[in-house]
This record gives C-alpha cells, structure tokens and sequence, in this order.
C-alpha cells in the first residue's frame, strides 16, 4: 500500500467556548472578560510572538500546515495584530470560529487543512505559550513512518516527547530547569491516523492517551520548552524526573535544538 502522509498541527489562541473555561467561569461573559483582558493579552502575544512562533518558522522541515485557532469575538486590535503576525506564513493559517462546542471547533481546525489525497495524517498540538525543538517536525516524520510499518496502517497510534524543559516564572525569580515526563505533555504530542479516523490529539487528556491509543514515547533529545506563568489553564505538574542539569549543561541543549538561550528564556 503506498501512504502518503500530510503534517498538520493546531494551537488554540484565546478561544472563546462555553464548554472550555467552564470550570472557572459561569458565563461566556465571564470567560471573554477573562480571556481577552490587556494584561493577559500582551502576555500572550509576547510568548506567542518570542518562543511559539519561532520555533514554528525555524523548523528544518517546513512541509507542515499549522492552523491557529482563535475567536471571532476577538476585540479587532488583537485580532489584527494575530493575522498581521500569521498572513505572511505560507504554511500557518489563522482560523477564526465561533463559540461552539470545544472538540467540534477542534476538529474543524484539523479539517480546515485540505487532505488532497493523503491516506494518513500526523497531528500534532502545541499550546501558544510552548515551543517545539527545530527538528520536531522532520523527527516526526520519519518516526511515523517507522511506527506506521510496526502498527499496521489502520491502527492509530501516538508519539510523544517526553524531554524537554520548563520556564517558571510564578517565584521570585525565573526559573529554567530540564524534564523527562513519564506521561505525555500538551507540546507536540501526535496521533497518527488514517486519514478518515474521526480522532485528534486533543481527543484526551494528554496524560491519558496511553489509555486510548498505542503510544510511543521518545526522549532522545529534548523536544519542548513549556511555560509556567500563572495563566497556565491547567496546573502544570512536573510527573518525572526534573532538575539533573546545571545551567552550563542547559545551555549549549538549548542553542543546539531551540536557538535559544537561558537569558532570552528568563526575559520572556
């Protein structure tokens, strides 16, 4: 059977739905309020701005589509200002929805990508305030592909990355320290599925698509940088090891696979 595989991927920007946030907040009212106050909103676009989209434009492979999800009730300055960062892009798309159910507008997004005549698609999710390592896309790839020959081709299964680094900035002072997760995290994780599989990575709660679906767990280089900075939506646990690098063996991991340093991380 010959496959053809498309990449898309798909991060939330501020969406507005009654069945996200409902935790916190009665009213879709409530949760606009919240969502699109200006302090959270210039938070938002500066790690958007300095660490998501980065490392999106930086990856070595750029055959990927990646849907930016966002609000159509978004006050119109922040509105601009997210389609004047993403028009230039060939391959970012901003797509803008109303307040539907969660899931729904979710796969909306994936769908929004034409699947041509793909036979299976790798999806993958990121968090507007994360990053992705430059080479994720292409290691993606070439793991599915593997994968897709171990499984079988109608079996779906997940890749996540489990190395990585966080950025806590809720102390008094900014904190930069590494990671290896025993469950999946939000950045990067993937499904692979055929491409009428009615399924996305968002599907579940990340830490229990083992659960679910085959899933494969790679730590051979650390994939993701994820932030902590008090308007996480969920409270970012750590659920492995963490802290066994110093500052000068963090360093050099973060130049090679982020094009990042610590001082630029502890500025954001």
């Amino acid at each position: 059977m010959d496959r053809k595989i498309k990449t898309v991927g798909l991060l939330r920007f501020s969406v507005l739905t009654p069945t996200y946030y409902s935790e916190r907040f009665k009213t879709l009212e409530d949760t606009a309020a919240h969502l699109f106050a200006p302090e959270r909103m210039a938070l938002r676009f500066r790690l958007f701005e300095q660490l998501c989209l980065p490392a999106l434009t930086g990856q070595t492979d750029p055959d990927f589509d990646m849907v930016v999800l966002t609000a159509e009730t978004m006050p119109e300055q922040y509105l601009e200002r997210l389609v004047d960062l993403i028009e230039p892009l060939p391959n970012i798309h901003c797509l803008t929805v109303g307040t539907e159910n969660h899931y729904k507008l979710l796969q909306r997004g994936y769908n929004a990508v034409p699947k041509d005549d793909c036979t299976h698609r790798i999806m993958f999710r990121l968090d507007d305030d994360d990053a992705l390592d430059k080479n994720f896309v292409k290691r993606t790839k070439r793991l599915a592909s593997g994968l897709l020959k171990l499984n079988g081709p109608k079996t779906p299964f997940v890749i996540a990355y489990n190395r990585g680094f966080y950025v806590r900035s809720t102390g008094a002072e900014t904190e930069v320290f590494d990671a290896c997760e025993r469950a999946p995290l939000s950045a990067g994780t993937t499904l692979v599925a055929p491409v009428d599989h009615p399924a996305n990575p968002y599907r579940f709660n990340h830490r229990k698509l083992a659960q679910h679906f085959n899933t494969y767990s790679d730590i051979m280089v650390p994939a993701f940088i994820r932030t902590i900075h008090g308007d996480n939506k969920s409270n970012p646990a750590q659920m492995g090891l963490t802290h066994k690098l110093r500052d000068d063996q963090i360093e050099p991991l973060l130049q090679t696979h982020f094009d990042m340093t610590l001082d630029r991380l502890r500025a954001l």
